[in-house]
């Protein structure tokens, strides 16, 4: 299993995992996880934008044939009254379900520390639903603690 910077021509790849990351939310609320039509396309082009930009990290996890996982993040600015003003976020983890359990997010993640650590980002953030059992389990494992709660109400 390598972990590197992802590729033009990795994203049918990733846009399938993203597919499964989205159908894992929609399972929590099929309200607000409900995706529009053309989602894929326009994940396949922000996804494309992406790549190669200075502030942001895009990796795969590659199995031989194709990316089994994916990582895209980037670095972040909190309101300037604070003095930890960049962060880096995490905005997705996905890993294959075949391929989960075996350190890959683990090593995505900490790649992503390292990039991050090289541009003197020392915080990092990411969002997840806590309904998602394995989102709550995998992040404190490596190392987050909730700091805000988001709360929606249906009105």
């Amino acid at each position: 299993m390598i972990v590197r910077p992802a590729k033009p021509t990795d994203l049918d790849y990733i846009v399938a995992l993203w597919g499964i990351l989205m159908q894992s939310h929609r399972e929590l609320d099929p309200v607000l996880y409900e995706t529009k039509e053309n989602a894929f396309d326009t994940f396949r082009a922000f996804a494309r934008r992406q790549m190669g930009r200075r502030e942001c990290i895009f990796l795969v996890a590659e199995d031989g044939g194709g990316a089994v996982g994916y990582l895209l993040g980037a670095i972040g600015q909190r309101s300037p009254v604070y003095t930890v003003h960049h962060i880096g976020m995490i905005y997705d983890l996905v890993v294959s379900p075949n391929y989960r359990r075996r350190g890959i997010g683990e090593k995505l993640v900490s790649t992503a520390q390292e990039w991050f650590l090289d541009r003197g980002v020392r915080h990092l953030q990411v969002n997840f639903d806590p309904r998602n059992e394995s989102s709550s389990d995998f992040w404190p494992k490596m190392g987050f603690e909730t700091l805000l709660s988001e709360a929606y109400l249906d009105i």
